[in-house]
């Protein structure tokens, strides 16, 4: 647990920035939801991170996110909001897990994620 088990990269143009990865570095996109495309960057034997690319807000061109499996995210929220974070988006329910985001106190953003 706590560790960086996705990177997410936001884009204004997300169709676009799929096509780049994909031919460069030969990355597979799956098909989107929530407008969010799934990347896998290579096989599970191979090491590294799997992650997305997401359509990225209006005010926000482009970012690199990333997010960290948490056993209780309710917990790791009061945790780091204890710790100076700010709360971005609370506690969301997507069926198999849940998802949060939030600042840091330098104001990187970052997500949690907790399998149920």
């Amino acid at each position: 647990m706590n560790r960086v088990v996705l990177f997410e990269l936001g884009s204004q143009d997300p169709e676009g920035a799929t096509t780049f990865y994909s031919n460069v570095f030969d990355w597979t996109m799956e098909e989107p939801n929530w407008d969010y495309w799934p990347v896998k960057t290579g096989s599970s034997e191979s090491g590294g991170i799997d992650g997305g690319i997401a359509r990225a807000p209006k005010d926000i061109s482009q970012r690199v996110q990333v997010t960290i499996q948490v056993e209780s995210i309710e917990d790791t929220i009061a945790k780091a909001v204890e710790n100076g974070a700010k709360l971005d988006l609370d506690k969301m329910d997507f069926g198999g897990f849940y998802l949060a985001y939030l600042f840091d106190p330098q104001g990187i953003r970052f997500g949690l994620i907790q399998h149920k």
